[in-house]
């Protein structure tokens, strides 16, 4: 093998320097560039523009879809969707993204959010856009400075959102009735406002309805308004008859409720939000006069008191001074007897004088308790009288009776009582019916039933021996009674026959008549002489005419 050749040294060149390259640079690289960027720019602006994430509790996903399903605020947009999940406690869970621009004002503590679905409430239909668009979620901003990022959503929409004016108030009653969330507040017949919230007291012996009244109306809601209730048909039968009051057809089948404010206020200030009112049954009972002094009495009575009812009018002489409020029975121990004991209401400035003579001396202070006692002194009286004589109701009557026994109040008992005088009226019929059944009962019917039965048999036998003396009659009687009726008739016949108009008596009896005339013309002829020439009489009729 032969040995490998190197190059000499003499053969090799010389190193000479180069100079460096100028690097140009390629207009490709610009593309990759400018797209991480714009990348960097799109993530940068979606970072910075993400809005707050906030949790919203459902009890149902019904309608929710993660990334599709909107927050929205009157149709505007201000979140998505992000997430739907449940809990532990079986919860429904929304994660929702808020727009950055519109998140403070729907963080707030007291913000309310909602699923708007297609919903009948309170005769009004809402959602009916979901229909063809989808389920969303409604969201209603708070007030509150305190931000929150989670919260419990609504199951039915408020019936009132917070940037609607007007204000809200709270009505007691004693029941809730046909009223519902929606239903219509009136005023005069006007809408103006919905009941928002029914709910009832810690203890559950009321009914607390929340109603929000719009601007203007709200303004005319003060201290002395009455709130009634509007619904259905109102029937009622007490002492005063037989009452039916109906409102327009839409509280009739959706119930409502209506406010008014009486005359007599005058313009008190608007009452603040929130105040409290008492929900009255109808009309009637809210426009009531409110009585500032009330006394309490007590009535005895001795007689039934059916038909007699809590909240039966007092009366005197037709005007309504206090009602019945509580009907009781009291035993006495020593006559071994009930009573039964009436506890009344009276309005004592109801019984003052309106118009008062100034000439007058005014009578000295008295309490309503002494001008009752002076009443009675001189001759006041409780009387129980029908007020309707179809439904049987009663109530209590105030009068004067100079005649009754003398009475007299004790002011230390508690309540006094008034005295009371038997029942006139109806009363006085049913017990003088009382007495007329009373002496009946001592009527010996049974005797007279015996009497009568012997009389009876008496006259059986009397109409026999009548019957027999009549048969006896038809068999001898009758007979010659029937030859005289023969003979009557013959004797009528020949006298129709004499008195017939061309029978011989007709004729000489006119030519009697006839002479008779003439006898009758010549004596008043006579008649006539004698009265021009009464001295013929002695001398003799002379004769004057010359020949």
């Amino acid at each position: 093998m032969s040995e490998p050749r190197y190059p000499r040294e003499e053969d090799l060149p010389d190193a000479v320097p180069r100079q460096p390259r100028r690097v140009s640079f390629q207009l490709i690289w610009l593309i990759p560039i400018l797209a991480l960027v714009i990348g960097a720019w799109i993530a940068t602006k979606a970072l910075w523009e993400r809005g707050p994430l906030i949790e919203i509790q459902f009890k149902s996903a019904e309608g929710i879809e993660a990334n599709k399903t909107k927050i929205r605020h009157k149709a505007v947009d201000i979140g998505t969707v992000r997430s739907v999940r449940l809990s532990r406690q079986k919860e429904v869970i929304v994660t929702a993204e808020l727009v950055r621009d519109a998140a403070e004002a729907f963080l707030a503590e007291d913000t309310r959010y909602w699923v708007v679905r297609p919903r009948i409430a309170g005769g009004q239909i809402s959602g009916l856009t979901t229909l063809l668009a989808g389920s969303f979620i409604g969201a209603d901003p708070g007030r509150s400075e305190n931000e929150k990022r989670s919260f419990v959503g609504l199951e039915t929409p408020p019936p009132i959102t917070s940037d609607v004016p007007g204000r809200a108030f709270k009505l007691q009653a004693d029941d809730v009735g046909s009223l519902d969330i929606n239903s219509p507040v009136y005023l005069r017949g006007l809408l103006a406002g919905r009941v928002i919230s029914t709910e009832v007291t810690s203890d559950g012996r009321r009914a607390i309805i929340g109603v929000f009244v719009h601007s203007p109306y709200d303004r005319l809601v003060s201290a002395e308004t009455r709130f009634w209730n509007a619904s259905g048909v109102d029937l009622s039968i007490d002492a005063n008859g037989v009452k039916l009051q109906t409102q327009s057809l839409v509280p009739l089948l959706l119930g409502g409720i209506s406010f008014e404010t009486p005359e007599e206020a005058g313009t008190p200030p608007p009452a603040p939000p929130e105040t409290q009112f008492r929900l009255f049954g109808n009309r009637a009972d809210a426009m009531r006069p409110r009585e500032t002094v009330i006394e309490t009495f007590a009535i005895r009575f001795d007689q039934s008191v059916r038909g007699l009812a809590v909240g039966a009018p007092l009366d005197f002489r037709g005007i309504l001074v206090g009602e019945v409020r509580g009907i009781y029975l009291d035993f006495d121990p020593q006559k071994v007897r009930f009573m039964q004991v009436v506890e009344v209401h009276l309005y004592p400035e109801r019984l003052r004088s309106r118009y008062r003579d100034a000439t007058r001396r005014p009578s000295p202070d008295l309490t309503p308790a002494e001008r009752i006692q002076r009443f009675v002194d001189r001759g006041l009286r409780a009387q129980l009288r029908s007020a309707n004589l179809l439904t049987g109701q009663l109530y209590v009557a105030l009068d004067f009776f100079p005649k009754a026994p003398r009475a007299s109040m004790d002011m230390k008992r508690s309540p006094p009582e008034i005295p009371s005088i038997a029942a006139g009226g109806l009363g006085e019929l049913q017990e003088s019916v009382q007495n007329i059944v009373n002496r009946l009962e001592k009527v010996p019917f049974e005797a007279i039933g015996q009497d009568l039965r012997k009389a009876l048999a008496s006259l059986d036998a009397t109409l026999r021996k009548a019957e027999g003396l009549i048969g006896q009659i038809s068999t001898d009687v009758a007979p010659e009674l029937r030859t005289t009726l023969d003979q009557a008739r013959k004797t009528l016949k020949s006298a129709e026959g004499a008195l017939a108009s061309n029978s011989p008596l007709q004729g000489d009896l006119r030519e009697t008549l006839i002479e008779v005339t003439k006898a009758a013309e010549s004596l008043r002829a006579l008649t006539d002489y004698l009265e021009r020439h009464p001295e013929s009489l002695v001398f003799g009729k002379k004769n004057r005419e010359k020949k």
